[in-house]
């Protein structure tokens, strides 16, 4: 399988963005207690990654104690010829989320979701991985574990376009913000053993004016000019560069 943007994703305007702006910005990536959850799919989501990203060795970060939602994540490490890491949720389809009922009958593999990224293969995994949180190579991993328990904790869902805020990430870095992508079905759309879908979003880091533009001019109109400064290339357009290009100045 050619990894790759396979269609234009879905236009879902998202509900809760102007709701929640306010809370998001000043929301830590803090916890409570830890709930495990049942982990039902994970071998579905196992052998999906492991489809799309062939022959890569890998590793399970597991949740540490004071997260109220346990959330897995699991670290697909590149051969010496690949050019990137893939991290990825496991926990955050164990329940279902709430949709709205028009989007749940259009859309029912929106019910549930995991969340992965794709890092530069001169990411520092092993502080990533590290049991101290301030480190800059450490966010990431934190993003993806928010964002996977924010239905579990606001009762709410999440779904292609949809875009958290934050002060910021890290101190080498102006991004603040992350934005979910579908990147088609071939990628996007995982089938369990049991029949039930399940969508694998992309987690596109953001700088806050990409927000603003976004917000302006909408999920599709952002995806477009995304594009247009970084063209398909087999996946790499995705790889998170703390530096890259700020496309909504």
């Amino acid at each position: 399988m050619v990894f790759g943007r396979y269609k234009k994703p879905v236009n879902i305007k998202n509900r809760q963005n102007k709701e929640n702006k306010n809370q998001n910005k000043s929301q830590n990536i803090s916890a409570g207690r830890l709930t495990p959850l049942s982990f039902e799919y994970s071998k579905d989501v196992d052998d999906h990654l492991n489809y799309i990203f062939p022959s890569r060795k890998t590793g399970l970060h597991i949740d540490p104690n004071g997260a109220k939602y346990q959330i897995d994540i699991n670290i697909m490490y590149p051969s010496d010829d690949e050019e990137y890491y893939v991290i990825y949720t496991s926990g955050m389809s164990s329940e279902d989320m709430l949709l709205p009922e028009s989007i749940e009958k259009e859309y029912p593999e929106f019910k549930r979701a995991e969340l992965f990224m794709l890092l530069p293969k001169s990411w520092d995994i092993d502080n990533m991985v590290s049991p101290i949180p301030k480190h800059n190579a450490y966010w990431p991993m934190q993003l993806l574990r928010m964002m996977a328990r924010y239905h579990y904790e606001f009762f709410t869902w999440i779904g292609p376009g949809y875009t958290i805020e934050y002060e910021s990430f890290a101190s080498n870095t102006k991004l603040s913000a992350a934005m979910v992508l579908s990147l088609g079905d071939d990628i996007s759309v995982i089938k369990t053993r049991d029949n039930k879908l399940i969508s694998l979003y992309l987690v596109l880091p953001l700088y806050k004016e990409e927000v603003k533009y976004k917000m302006q001019h909408g999920y599709d109109a952002f995806v477009d000019k995304f594009a247009e400064y970084f063209p398909a290339n087999d996946g790499k357009e995705w790889i998170v560069d703390i530096n890259r290009k700020n496309i909504g100045l």
